[in-house]
């Protein structure tokens, strides 16, 4: 497959392999309910788990992240491109936060872009569990996730100035970089107010007009 084959392919089926709404479609699966319809509104592992339990919530987690390895790995079938291979891990992570099938409501993103570092960059997946060492110590999902987030971005930029990796691989880390902190904005204000919840918090049905 020539690069101009694998760019055309890359963007769109790795877009709509992240936009499989997993936790929209466990919710209705499980229980028969629209879970962006309860506490966050949202449709990750978060908000199934207060929503559905554990057994509904880790499916979800796994198959979001499968959503990141899958689309990398086949783009990596194609071509050894590395700013490629960025695109279609940015791509799965935009599918999942804005999907096409539930009119682009999604989830916060961290699970698939897991998912695409994992193949992307091993190092920076690793410095990524950081996150869960937060999430431990603080019960705050979102603190978890914005430091993994944050330390991953790091890690990619001090990985390509060491020549580890393309300048390619910026393309990945600058997306979730952007993404992830806007997807988490009411969090990081709840943070800053004392007022986010932690993780064992059960979800209620949210108000019409949240």
């Amino acid at each position: 497959m020539t690069d101009a084959l694998a760019w055309a392919l890359a963007i769109p089926v790795a877009y709509l392999i992240g936009a499989v709404p997993t936790g929209y479609l466990i919710g209705r699966l499980w229980r028969g309910i629209d879970v962006r319809k309860y506490g966050s509104g949202g449709t990750g592992f978060t908000n199934v788990m207060r929503t559905l339990g554990k057994p509904a919530a880790f499916t979800v987690l796994s198959v979001d992240i499968a959503k990141g390895v899958i689309p990398v790995l086949i783009v990596g079938l194609a071509t050894d491109v590395e700013i490629i291979r960025a695109c279609a891990g940015s791509a799965a992570v935009i599918g999942h936060v804005y999907p096409v099938f539930t009119k682009f409501e999604g989830g916060r993103g961290v699970a698939t872009a897991f998912g695409a570092l994992v193949i992307l960059s091993p190092l920076a997946s690793g410095a990524a569990i950081v996150g869960l060492l937060v999430i431990a110590a603080t019960r705050y999902v979102s603190a978890g996730s914005l430091s993994g987030t944050f330390i991953a971005t790091g890690t990619m930029v001090v990985l390509v100035i060491l020549g580890h990796h393309e300048v390619g691989l910026l393309v990945f880390a600058i997306s979730i970089a952007i993404f992830i902190p806007i997807r988490h904005a009411g969090n990081i204000e709840r943070l800053v107010r004392g007022e986010e919840r932690q993780i064992a918090t059960a979800a209620a049905p949210r108000r019409r007009g949240r």
